[in-house]
């Protein structure tokens, strides 16, 4: 039965082009920007930093969405965005080397690399990032940039709000089926996987 069922989503999918939206919206509020060593350093909520050494450590969103079982996401598009320009005084603070906490040896400090600093950092709002298996679950993540930095006009790009759709194909992922769960095991389950994602409302039909 399942194997019916997924081969006529399989059909859907093809058929409509199936696809998954998300909204992310961000607190002005929570943008922080400091002086650090005569440049500046921004930070916004819960986000982490960016990672390419020498590019703007600007905040970036990782955020997780449960996809429909045996569906692969091949890309996403930004549908909207509001955006709010803020004056720099100083260019951004860079991304530093990671430290070898067994090293009681600082790294090197870098400086702005100019690859990153002539154009706008990230160039996009949105990637796609990993997508797996978490308890069953069909997960993908997507890496969401709230702030944007033009390194030409030393301007912060915030955006307040982002619409994005997820694009997905069918695809033999190679997950393992979970067993049989009892109805606690998967109210339990359910709870965990809420709280990771945007789109819990889609955990049911998703369900492995």
């Amino acid at each position: 039965m399942r194997g019916i069922a997924a081969i006529l989503a399989a059909a859907v999918a093809v058929a409509l082009g199936l696809t998954v939206p998300a909204e992310l919206t961000f607190d002005r509020t929570q943008l922080v920007l400091r002086e650090q060593d005569g440049l500046t350093a921004v930070s916004l909520g819960h986000c982490v930093s960016a990672w390419e050494v020498g590019a703007p450590a600007v905040p970036i969103a990782v955020a997780q969405l449960v996809m429909p079982q045996d569906m692969k996401v091949t890309g996403l598009t930004v549908d909207a965005v509001e955006t709010e320009t803020i004056p720099c005084a100083s260019a951004v603070y860079p991304v530093q080397p990671p430290r070898v906490i067994s090293d009681p040896e600082l790294p090197a400090s870098v400086s702005p690399d100019p690859k990153y600093y002539g154009s706008v950092y990230p160039a996009e709002v949105a990637t796609n990032g990993h997508q797996g298996s978490t308890f069953g679950y069909n997960i993908a993540s997507v890496f969401v940039a709230p702030v944007q930095y033009d390194g030409t006009s030393k301007l912060l790009v915030f955006h307040r709000r982002v619409r994005l759709t997820l694009h997905l194909v069918p695809a033999d992922l190679g997950y393992l089926r979970p067993g049989n769960r009892s109805a606690e095991a998967v109210r339990r389950i359910e709870a965990q996987i809420a709280s990771i994602v945007l789109n819990p409302q889609d955990i049911a039909a998703c369900a492995p």
